[in-house]
């Protein structure tokens, strides 16, 4: 659905979207159920964070997802959260 409207909001200049998208537990149960699914929408929001709109704006995905990712990708920045980190304040700071 935050794809799509995202799509919209590139095509339609009267649908103002954003280029920021907030995913709380992409994963959820999928790990257990279909890897494969998983990896699949793990790579999907990382190709659609690199592409940029007509205007030259990307969109900026941030995900919260309980493993870490299988490998690096370029570009994706993991932040651990545990229970002594349990914020961003130990996050590094972009310049």
């Amino acid at each position: 659905m935050l794809l799509s409207l995202r799509d919209l909001g590139r095509t339609d200049p009267a649908v103002r979207v954003p280029p920021l998208m907030i995913i709380d537990s992409p994963l959820a149960d999928l790990g257990a159920v279909d890897q494969a699914t998983g990896l699949r929408l793990i790579d999907t929001l990382i190709d659609i964070a690199g592409d940029p709109s007509s205007d030259g704006y990307a969109c900026q995905v941030i995900a919260a997802i309980n493993d870490p990712l299988p490998h690096p990708y370029t570009g994706v920045r993991e932040i651990p959260v545990d229970t002594d980190n349990r914020f961003f304040d130990h996050a590094p700071h972009s310049a």
